[in-house]
């Protein structure tokens, strides 16, 4: 398994000799291990839908269950609310373990998305609180426990197993951005908290 960067939320100063300075403000998540990279992969795959249980078992062996998108956890429009109506998004796409928003904004690639976290996952994620510089704090009344990182990423234990991530990859480049990078966080843990009950 692979070790991936770590954290970088910021502002970036680029000089080139073809322009003055550039501006890049990143906000994004990179997680500490390959297994959460491929929660970020932006495939369509078959593991980001559910099957309810049927509750007429009658009909169970005759009726196949419906599928259903985990990107039905929430609405364009929700997210778009949680935001406040600043950041435009496109239509949502499954990726693995997960929903992803292309942000129409900035750079090309840029995405909010939400996607399951396994506990071990989570726990690594949750180490951030002892690094100096990273700025980490507990949420109340979301899941059994809950934090957010940097203002970028919001991870949620819903049990003793299971948790999910929300986060937020925005660079823009010679432009300002829509809101501030608390206004971001304070959308992302909107976001968690609509999505929480279908996890």
């Amino acid at each position: 398994m692979r070790l991936l960067a770590a954290l970088t939320i910021g502002a970036i100063l680029i000089r080139t000799r073809y322009s003055s300075t550039i501006t890049c403000v990143l906000f994004t998540t990179m997680l500490l291990l390959g297994a959460c990279s491929k929660a970020e992969d932006h495939d369509v795959l078959d593991e980001a839908t559910i099957i309810p249980e049927s509750h007429n078992s009658s009909s169970s062996s005759s009726t196949k269950s419906e599928k259903i998108s985990i990107c039905s956890f929430i609405s364009a429009a929700d997210v778009d609310a949680a935001l406040g109506g600043k950041l435009a998004l496109g239509p949502s796409k499954e990726i693995r373990n997960g929903c992803s928003f292309p942000v129409q904004f900035g750079f090309d690639g840029n995405f909010l998305s939400y996607s399951r976290l396994s506990r071990g996952h989570y726990d690594a994620n949750k180490n951030w609180e002892k690094q100096k510089g990273i700025k980490f704090e507990y949420i109340n009344g979301l899941g059994q426990q809950a934090f957010i990182l940097n203002d970028g990423q919001v991870c949620v234990l819903v049990n003793e197993t299971d948790a999910f991530i929300v986060r937020a990859q925005i660079v823009s480049m010679g432009e300002e951005l829509p809101f501030t990078q608390e206004e971001l966080g304070a959308g992302l843990i909107e976001i968690a908290r609509k999505v929480e009950p279908h996890f």
